[in-house]
C-alpha cells in the first residue's frame, strides 16, 4: 500500500466540502482544496504554519467557530455562520470534529463545511 499519510490527504484533498483543521496551539495544520475554492483562497497551502487568527483574519465569524471549538472542544452538529467575501454574504454550513490521536489526547479541531448560499 502508498504511503500512508498520503493516502488520507488524497481523502482529505477529494472531500465535496472544505475542510481545515487547527491545533491545539492555534496554528492551521491543513485546508483542503475545495475550502480554498469556498473562501476565496488563492493558495490555500501557504496556510499551513500560521496562526489561524491571522490565516482567516478576512472571516471573523469563522474565526469565532474556531475559537469556541479550540476553548470548548465541544463538537457542533449541523450550524450555519454567514461569512462575507467581498461585498457577497456566504452561508457556510458546518460541522466541527475534535482531532484526536489513537490515545484520546487532544490535538486540535476540524471544520467540514459548505457553501449553502442560494444564488
Amino acid at each position: 500500500m502508498q504511503d500512508e499519510a498520503e493516502y488520507y490527504r488524497s481523502v482529505l484533498d477529494n472531500l465535496t466540502g472544505g475542510f481545515l483543521s487547527v491545533s491545539l496551539d492555534g496554528l492551521v495544520v491543513y485546508v483542503n482544496p475545495t475550502a480554498g475554492r469556498i473562501l476565496h483562497l488563492p493558495d490555500v497551502g501557504a496556510l499551513a504554519g500560521k496562526c489561524y487568527t491571522l490565516a482567516l483574519a478576512g472571516f471573523p465569524a469563522l474565526l469565532g467557530v474556531i475559537r469556541d471549538a479550540l476553548a470548548t472542544h465541544k463538537t457542533v452538529h449541523r450550524a450555519e455562520v454567514n461569512v462575507l467575501h467581498g461585498d457577497v454574504t456566504l452561508t457556510i454550513g458546518y460541522s466541527t470534529l475534535q482531532v484526536r490521536n489513537r490515545k484520546g489526547d487532544y490535538l486540535g479541531i476540524g471544520i467540514i463545511f459548505q457553501n449553502l448560499t442560494v444564488a
